[in-house]
């Protein structure tokens, strides 16, 4: 456990460089995560064609610098079919998860919180950020290990691509 942390704790200290979606053959994936009231919650059961599961905390650095961009994101792919459900690993809850959104001024994503870091465990999620991208039946199709570059339009169009747009 003490290594896994440790590797968790260099992957979110490494300079943010943008990372690459890669997309995979379809696999089922059964998570949950809490809601704000602590009620068990899927993030497929948001409604979108292609749900972005973003693995975050409020002590990532890189969390923090790319989460206004991946804000833009939902915005602006919304239409699209894309929900991006942001969860948080934080084991001081929703104060700090709320105080972080506020000072980055988020408010487009759905916010999440992984409260004793089952979800990030069962995707085998290895490090800050990830993102695991779910289709409309809940399977795995693709993830993002580090920061994606959330602007570009390639990134764009592959998800487009995927929520069947």
């Amino acid at each position: 456990m003490r290594s896994a942390l440790l590797a968790l704790a260099l992957v979110a200290a490494a300079p943010a460089v943008a990372a690459d979606l890669v997309e995979s053959a379809p696999k089922p994936v059964t998570i949950t995560v809490q809601d704000r009231e602590g009620r068990d919650l899927a993030p497929t059961s948001l409604g979108g064609k292609l749900t972005l599961v973003h693995f975050w905390a409020t002590w990532c650095g890189t969390c923090r610098t790319e989460f206004p961009a991946i804000d833009a994101l939902q915005r602006e792919m919304r239409a699209d079919g894309v929900q991006v459900a942001a969860v948080s690993l934080d084991r001081l809850g929703w104060p700090a998860i709320d105080r972080t959104i506020r000072a980055l001024e988020i408010r487009e994503v759905t916010l999440l919180h992984d409260r004793n870091r089952e979800a990030a465990q069962t995707l085998a999620v290895p490090g800050l950020p990830t993102t695991v991208v779910l289709d409309g039946e809940g399977r795995e199709v693709g993830r993002i290990v580090g920061a994606g570059d959330w602007q570009d339009e390639a990134l764009r169009d592959k998800l487009r691509k995927l929520a069947g747009k």
